[in-house]
């Protein structure tokens, strides 16, 4: 068992604004005090080993599908061992290249079909690509996989976005990243660069798409000034889609993704070059959104999800992100269920483990992907 199968938390969860060092909220946002939860810590237990795990969904039945980066798809019931799911393509494999985002179809339980996002090309052109098949009755393969969505080539390997997930009315968002260096691409609603884009379960273009007459926009797009967008979550309680991205050298953000709205990057941004260097000046200019709450230094939030069981007294309905950078852990982000905004956030388990995606499962607990060797974790809630 991985030396992470039981990493304790310990002491009270004293929720505050700006742990760790983080920016507490944008400039001029009001952030209340937080509640602390109704229990005094967390733990984790490994419940399946993996390498490089990069999205997970539970089907209903407890099984686990997941990808690894390098290893594909990957299916996983208690009592047993990961085994791999045949029938998806051959990915392109290189930097952050690899296996990624996968979703369920809301029909799932009579349809079976599942949908994955990879890297496909080659180091010249490659990009984000989707495929859908069904999951044979025996879950050992995808059948009949097809693509239903490509977003624009790039030549370097990184900044895919590639998390997957379905809206209210069965429409697919998939999250992408700008290619790294096409970061003016981002602000073109013309390229896909740097965007949200949204799609029919079979890749055609839903009607309502703000750009869905191709004037002024490709058609998929949903939303644009976007670096790489690695959480996504829809809370179908409110109609709400959350997505958190990466900056650069600072600049994480926390986002409430609207249709055709620009999100700003890189004409603002809180976060710098890599080298430290100036991007710009600015963060905050006329018709672009600003963040719900952003982090410097950053946290590298990865996976996104929200808790909507009764598990971690005083935990409903607030929203949690893995955190690869420092490594930051899982983050804990307070949501007022009064007014949808973000009261506090906390970075948990921080200096323990890196974090590439956190769901709740069907037992209302939430687990955790560790972003390198040890696996998929539990997390548990001490009395």
């Amino acid at each position: 068992m991985s030396v992470f199968a039981r990493l304790a938390v310990l002491g009270p969860l004293a929720l505050i604004v700006s742990a760790c060092g983080e920016a507490a909220a944008p400039a001029g946002q009001d952030v209340p005090a937080a509640t602390p939860a109704a229990f005094s810590g967390i733990s984790l237990e490994q419940v399946a080993p993996a390498e490089q795990p990069w999205g997970m969904v539970f089907l209903p039945d407890g099984g686990l599908l997941f990808t690894e980066k390098e290893g594909g798809l990957r299916f996983f019931a208690a009592g047993g061992q990961p085994a791999s799911v045949a029938g998806l393509p051959e990915a392109y494999v290189e930097g952050q290249a690899g296996y990624l985002g996968i979703a369920l179809d809301p029909g799932f339980e009579t349809n079976r079909l599942v949908y994955v996002s990879l890297a496909t090309g080659t180091a010249a052109a490659n990009s984000t690509a989707v495929f859908r098949g069904r999951l044979s009755d025996d879950n050992s393969a995808l059948e009949n996989a097809e693509q239903i969505f490509k977003a624009d080539d790039q030549d370097t390997a990184y900044h895919y976005g590639s998390r997957l997930v379905f809206g209210a009315d069965g429409t697919l968002f998939v999250s992408l990243g700008e290619g790294f260096k096409y970061m003016a691409d981002a602000q073109d609603p013309k390229t896909t660069h740097g965007k949200i884009v949204r799609i029919n379960p079979d890749g055609t273009i839903p009607a309502d798409n703000p750009f869905a007459d191709g004037v002024n926009g490709k058609p998929e797009v949903w939303s644009y000034g976007h670096r790489n967008v690695q959480g996504l979550y829809f809370d179908g309680a409110t109609g709400t889609l959350w997505a958190t991205e990466h900056g650069p050298r600072g600049g994480d953000e926390l986002n409430i993704v609207k249709p055709g709205v620009n999100y700003g990057w890189p004409e603002i941004t809180y976060g710098v070059n890599y080298d430290g260097t100036i991007i710009t000046r600015e963060t905050e200019a006329e018709g672009m959104a600003q963040p719900e709450t952003y982090w410097v230094p950053s946290i590298a939030p990865a996976g996104l999800t929200m808790v909507t069981s009764d598990k971690y007294p005083g935990w409903e309905g607030d929203l949690f992100s893995g955190g690869m950078n420092g490594p930051e852990g899982l983050v804990l982000m307070r949501i007022d269920l009064e007014n949808g905004e973000v009261a506090g956030k906390e970075a948990l388990l921080k200096g323990e483990m890196s974090i590439r995606d956190v769901v709740q499962g069907p037992d209302g607990y939430l687990y955790v992907a560790n972003k390198d060797f040890d696996g998929i974790f539990r997390v548990v809630p001490q009395e």
